[in-house]
């Protein structure tokens, strides 16, 4: 990696909410060289997360292993952090003890439910991460994070303590993270405020190393149930794209017959049958045919109009 100056014409941003904690020059020249060289190795084990959309970074977890429904899976092994991230979860750990926080014990080692998140933004134009709270289910009341590489910033949403990605948000404030840099999230910004990057918040590369702590009764799964659910995410995308493109869809386990030329079609299991309102299946059925036309470069198709919505009367206050 080059070192350069990644601030200029950066938003530049407050101090966080109540509970964010800044500790800014806590990396050292050297201890960034050393920590960039181990994570982004060639052969580094790199997580494929994109189906789930959530930011355009490429990720690696050490620790415990997590489900993306963010439960522990209790009968997978343990990854051990590599060598020079476990020294830095020991200072992080030191730190975090130093000022009292809650669970700095377990940051240190994955052996004691220290969990580590490695995020690499790398992507042009600008990394960035929607806006999330870190599972109060699963993860403990200490977040920490080391920002490696460049400068950038985060905003956080007061949801009230709403952790859905559609919570109301009732205030936004902006926080600088600088490189180099560690941040804790405790109290309020754990628990009460989102918090995501946008693009414009992460226009260069920059690598961030997050500790977390498991809780000590985190939801759990199976690595069967993990596995199970894999396959039946990749056929539901196999189906929804062969009926986009007027394919029959093929059911799990079958092979296509007549030489290989045409696939068999799937016929739903045995049970009530689905039955979407008229209006429902009208706008379905639009939405096929605009991605029909464009796929077969023909004219465009035009979605059927949705019939009005009747508000009562009250709404309006007649």
């Amino acid at each position: 990696f080059v070192p350069t100056d990644t601030s200029a014409g950066m938003p530049r941003a407050g101090d966080g909410p109540p509970g964010f904690i800044l500790v800014p020059d806590f990396v050292s020249e050297e201890e960034e060289r050393a920590l960039v060289a181990e994570v982004l190795r060639q052969d580094a084990p790199v997580l494929d997360k994109r189906h789930l959309r959530f930011s355009n970074t490429l990720q690696q977890e050490y620790g415990p292993r997590i489900s993306d429904a963010m439960e522990l899976v209790a009968d997978a092994p343990r990854s051990a952090f590599p060598k020079v991230c476990q020294q830095m979860a020991a200072r992080v750990a030191a730190e975090a003890k130093k000022r009292g926080l809650k669970g700095a014990e377990s940051l240190a080692s994955e052996a004691v439910g220290g969990f580590l998140r490695v995020n690499h933004y790398h992507v042009p134009g600008g990394g960035y991460m929607h806006k999330h709270m870190d599972s109060t289910k699963t993860f403990g009341p200490t977040i920490a994070c080391v920002s490696l590489l460049s400068d950038a910033a985060m905003t956080f949403y007061d949801t009230r303590g709403n952790c859905f990605g559609m919570a109301a948000v009732h205030e936004t404030v902006e926080a600088w993270v600088p490189r180099r840099s560690l941040y804790f999230m405790t109290g309020p910004a754990r628990y009460q405020w989102q918090h995501g990057i946008r693009k414009d918040q992460c226009p260069c590369e920059r690598v961030s190393l997050t500790f977390r702590t498991l809780t000590s009764t985190p939801p759990t799964t199976t690595v069967s149930v993990v596995k199970r659910r894999a396959v039946a995410d990749a056929h539901g995308g196999v189906v929804v794209a062969r009926r986009l493109l007027g394919r029959p869809a093929m059911s799990i386990g079958t092979r296509p017959t007549n030489g290989g030329a045409s696939g068999t079609v799937a016929r739903a299991p045995p049970g009530l049958p689905l039955k979407r309102p008229a209006s429902a299946r009208a706008h379905s059925a639009g939405s096929v045919s605009v991605l029909r036309a464009f796929i077969k470069g023909g004219a465009t198709a035009r979605r059927p109009s949705a019939p009005p919505l009747k508000r009562p009367a009250s709404i309006f206050g007649t």
